[in-house]
């Protein structure tokens, strides 16, 4: 069968809540990827001025300020557009996490901002209290009534069909 997860330990542990180690590598993973957008927009930038200028190349340096708010602005499109969307990021299509809803759907666009909102500026920290919940609820999910669960399939009901 194609794409059938063969392992039984993660067929079983296919749409259950993750861990603190899966969210925690998903997260540093997301991290690097706003790096490197980051990096990619200064990159873009620089060589726009080189052409419509015509002065020479140099990297962008961005103030302190400006930095911030380019990568929290660049955060905010990621997790928005990709929680709301196919309910994971490239990290946690990576690591095989997908955020959901109560009823097992991704976030609605608003849940998903309001999300990227609060998980943006503490910098991720709020999945320490997975560490501490029985459910593995991250303080994100507490707040935002989410769930990150394993999804190492593209669709979950997909998934348990072949069961």
């Amino acid at each position: 069968m194609k794409g059938a997860i063969r392992n039984e330990r993660s067929h079983a542990a296919q749409g259950q809540r993750s861990g603190f180690v899966s969210q925690a590598v998903a997260g540093l993973l997301d991290a690097f990827t706003v790096m490197l957008l980051y990096t990619a927009v200064l990159l873009l930038y620089g060589i726009n001025v080189l052409f419509f200028t015509g002065n020479p190349f140099h990297f962008p340096q961005p103030e302190p300020l400006a930095s911030v708010a380019l990568y929290y602005a660049i955060g905010l499109i990621l997790f928005t557009t990709t929680w709301s969307g196919s309910g994971r990021t490239p990290a946690m299509a990576f690591v095989g996490l997908r955020i959901l809803d109560a009823s097992g759907r991704p976030l609605s666009p608003r849940r998903a901002f309001w999300r990227a909102v609060i998980v943006i500026p503490t910098i991720g920290l709020g999945i320490i209290t997975v560490l501490f919940s029985r459910k593995n609820k991250s303080l994100y999910d507490m707040i935002c009534g989410s769930a990150v669960v394993y999804a190492w399939r593209a669709n979950l009901s997909e998934s348990r069909q072949n069961q």
